[in-house]
């Protein structure tokens, strides 16, 4: 019976499509986990690379990236405690973007922001707030960072956001606010704002480009505070 039923050509292509499926899950779930270690790594990285290039400082910063279902986030006293020098397990996932309570005095205390970045603009898939040592007089003076370079030109004026606490949920409500009118334009490039006295907080469509526009900007201002010694600017 077992014989005949095994070459009945139903029962042998019905084997094959639950094998076929089993194999897809299992490299839909090997996936996952590619993924996941890839973005906890770049986390690491790109981490160190801010510190290591004064784009941000021991004082805080922090960085989060949208994954499938799950917000993954630097951790409390990245900058303080550990000086940058993280490692892909201290890397927060936040399933469904939600901080459960064994995960709230881990996490970023600024991941508020990122948490309604991620809820208001579904093509933001990666955050940096962070202190970069030429953005920091202009966020200190409350002024507007103009694009001077040809290739800042495209994210126009570094707006501010009302001075709000840091870590305050009308923090994010201001942040929110201000960065909705750019929205559409993180179809094409990252978008930014300023949080005076406080330091920045970049947009990405992923992680590269949001740092890159971190780089960009302070390379700007920086440019823009030389300038000023020349007589220009």
């Amino acid at each position: 019976m077992l014989v005949a039923l095994m070459l009945w050509p139903g029962f042998v292509s019905e084997q094959r499509c639950r094998l076929a499926c089993s194999r897809t899950y299992m490299i839909k779930g090997d996936a996952q986990r590619v993924d996941e270690q890839q973005i906890r790594q770049q986390i690491v990285e790109v981490g160190r690379l801010m510190y290591e290039r004064r784009l941000t400082d021991s004082a805080g910063g922090n960085i989060s990236v949208r994954g499938l279902g799950v917000i993954y986030s630097t951790p409390r006293y990245a900058g303080s405690k550990y000086r940058w020098r993280l490692t892909p397990e201290q890397i927060v996932a936040l399933a469904d973007g939600q901080v459960r309570p064994e995960q709230a005095s881990l996490v970023s205390r600024e991941i508020r922001v990122h948490l309604a970045i991620y809820e208001h603009l579904p093509r933001a898939q990666a955050v940096i707030h962070a202190h970069p040592r030429y953005v920091m007089p202009f966020a200190t003076l409350g002024r507007p960072i103009p694009p001077i370079w040809e290739d800042t030109q495209k994210f126009g004026m570094i707006e501010l956001v009302p001075e709000t606490p840091a870590h305050s949920p009308e923090l994010a409500a201001h942040v929110m606010r201000t960065l909705r009118p750019k929205a559409e334009e993180l179809a094409q490039h990252a978008i930014a704002v300023l949080v005076p006295k406080h330091g920045i907080v970049v947009v990405g469509r992923d992680l590269d480009d949001a740092y890159d526009t971190l780089e960009r900007i302070n390379g700007n201002a920086e440019c823009i505070l030389l300038c000023r010694l020349l007589g220009g600017a």
